[in-house]
């Protein structure tokens, strides 16, 4: 097989999915993104009705009305769709461009009222770039850092090459007064500008994303924290509400973990509850959130699913693991049985808190029962 090239490698790296973590990141930080983009252009709007005011005739006014208006109306519609859930894989390529984008024709659209000057020397529109660029790091993307960057960069290069060669000098010298003349030197010095703040806010991604992973994993077993599992509960019922799609919870305790340990030493109990996770994570889908949340007690939220194919899935979850030998440091191998509490939105509760009773209440109940088995349902009085 032929070894891939630099290209296709970093096309591989552009498009490749992020884990579950930063996609919740990504997710929430494109909500934020996408409200700041409506505020931030709804009170661009202000700018050119107080230029109008002012001076009515004046057809730049006019024009800065036009696109900061579209941009707001674009805006709007962005953040209702984001809202709504309505979040995609390239979302956040599609409007880190259209940002990008949206700046590059605010600064082309003087060469249609004969300012040309101002395209390539506004000190005004041009930093909008740099907010562009630090917005597209909101979304824990480097790939969308760079695509924000490189997109900024190749169209106000482009734009800052075709102005001195489509315009003529007296045409450039309109403006000149206010806005200086036209320096192929000013204008690498905004490219190099540009690619510094690229360069920064990947560093910041990068950076932000360690750290983020750090405090969401359990050292031990590699699954999430409880602190993460708590912050990812709420919006996950909250989008399944809007979408009415079901939620089940299933919480999982290992029965009878302290005499385990005393029998085997608390080495073989990490080793335990890390075999345990391996097979988790491997049984379960991607999509479904397996949480350490307290000492062996692990949480599971299925998205997406019905109970009774969550019920399926479970029991084969405690079977394999009831069947797995688990090799102990002392030497030998040692085996363990779980119990499960299950809890079903919207029919057990539509509250996190309420969810996770139900769950732990009937995780109490299969211990009283007799450990290593399910229940789903309240008992019958």
């Amino acid at each position: 097989m032929t070894a891939p090239t630099t290209l296709q490698r970093f096309w591989a790296w552009l498009i490749a999915p992020p884990d579950e973590v930063i996609a919740d990141a990504a997710r929430d930080g494109e909500l934020l993104v996408a409200r700041v983009r409506s505020w931030l252009t709804l009170l661009l709007l202000a700018i050119p009705l107080f230029s109008i005011a002012l001076n009515p005739i004046a057809a730049k006014h006019w024009l800065g009305l036009t696109v900061a208006g579209t941009a707001f109306v674009a805006a709007v519609i962005i953040e209702k769709a984001v809202q709504r859930g309505l979040h995609r894989p390239g979302l956040p390529f599609a409007t880190t461009i259209a940002d990008v984008s949206i700046i590059s024709l605010g600064l082309l659209a003087f060469w249609f009222i004969d300012l040309p000057i101002v395209a390539t020397n506004s000190r005004v529109i041009f930093e909008a770039y740099f907010v562009a660029i630090a917005a597209s790091a909101l979304r824990y993307s480097p790939p969308v850092c760079l695509v924000a960057g490189g997109t900024a960069i190749t169209q106000y290069a482009i734009l800052s090459m075709l102005t001195p060669v489509v315009f003529t000098e007296e045409a450039l010298a309109n403006g000149v007064s206010s806005y200086g003349g036209f320096e192929p030197a000013t204008q690498a010095a905004r490219l190099i500008l540009l690619l510094a703040m690229t360069v920064m806010a990947l560093t910041i991604v990068d950076r932000t994303i360690r750290l983020r992973r750090q405090g969401t994993f359990d050292r031990l077993t590699g699954l999430f924290n409880r602190a993460y599992a708590e912050e990812y509960l709420g919006p996950e019922l909250a989008r399944s509400a809007r979408m009415g799609d079901s939620v089940v919870i299933a919480m999982l305790d290992v029965d009878k973990f302290k005499p385990f340990n005393d029998t085997h030493g608390h080495a073989a109990g990490d080793a335990a509850l890390r075999e345990m996770a391996k097979l988790l994570r491997g049984t379960l889908r991607r999509s479904d959130v397996i949480a350490r949340f307290g000492g062996e007690e692990i949480l599971i939220v299925m998205p997406g699913t019905r109970l009774q194919a969550a019920l399926e899935k479970l029991d084969e979850v405690r079977v394999a693991i009831g069947l797995k030998e688990i090799p102990l440091p002392r030497g030998g191998t040692g085996q363990i049985t779980v119990s499960i509490g299950v809890a079903a939105y919207p029919e057990d509760g539509t509250e996190p808190d309420e969810l996770l009773d139900v769950a732990d209440a009937r995780l109490y109940v299969a211990k009283e029962d007799g450990r290593n088995r399910i229940v789903a349902v309240a008992a019958q009085a």
